[in-house]
């Protein structure tokens, strides 16, 4: 657990999150987009408090979600020590003109799979050359964050994890305990749908 009043959030990922009242009144619990003035959420009341009407737009602009969180957070349940089998790189890149996004400077479906057998321990960097950032989702299995942008760190087991722009890095690591054909993609969407998706695949899986 880590203690605090702002959780950056990215898309696909989740918090759970205990709320700490510090006696009676009426709290707000805000959830801000990143960019903009807006925001929405819930207001938590003690029995007989006033509740004020909030508007949906607040006095400052949020700033971009980074990983001031990820550094700070460590697995409950991390991965045994151990010595990786295999290494993957993935540069992510991509622009607004033309609005195209690919991992390796290939644009899904035309990929080459990163492939891997069951049993070994992988490691997969992500290099984002791009201007805007990519929270990248592995299907099929959880990983440990184990380094951002180069520094090593015993990080929270995820299977989204947010990927800052302009040369941020982010390297994970998982057991290939799972064997199949897994996406691994940016969950912005309009980013996936244009290119930004590849695959991880088991050697013993027949396409």
């Amino acid at each position: 657990p880590v203690a605090g009043r702002r959780f950056p959030l990215a898309i696909a990922q989740r918090l759970d999150i205990l709320v700490d009242l510090p006696g009676t009144g009426a709290f707000p619990i805000l959830a801000r987009l990143e960019g903009t003035r807006r925001r929405t959420g819930i207001v938590l009341a003690t029995p007989g408090a006033p509740v004020e009407r909030l508007d949906e737009i607040g006095l400052d602009k949020m700033q971009p979600i980074n990983n001031s969180l990820e550094t700070r957070l460590t697995a409950r349940a991390p991965l045994s020590p151990r010595k990786p089998d295999l290494v993957h790189r993935i540069v992510l890149s991509g622009g607004m003109k033309p609005y195209s996004w690919s991992l390796n400077g290939e644009n899904w479906p035309h990929i080459t799979p990163l492939m891997l057998q069951k049993g070994q321990r992988v490691e997969i960097e992500m290099v984002n050359h791009s201007m805007m950032a990519h929270p990248m989702h592995l299907h099929g299995h959880a990983f440990q964050v184990i380094a951002v942008n180069g520094r090593p760190i015993q990080g929270a087991m995820r299977d989204t994890v947010l990927v800052t722009p302009m040369m941020g890095s982010v390297r994970i690591a998982f057991d290939a305990n799972n064997p199949g054909r897994w996406p691994l993609h940016c969950h912005n969407l309009y980013h996936m749908v244009t290119g930004m998706m590849t695959e991880v695949r088991y050697d013993s899986i027949k396409v």
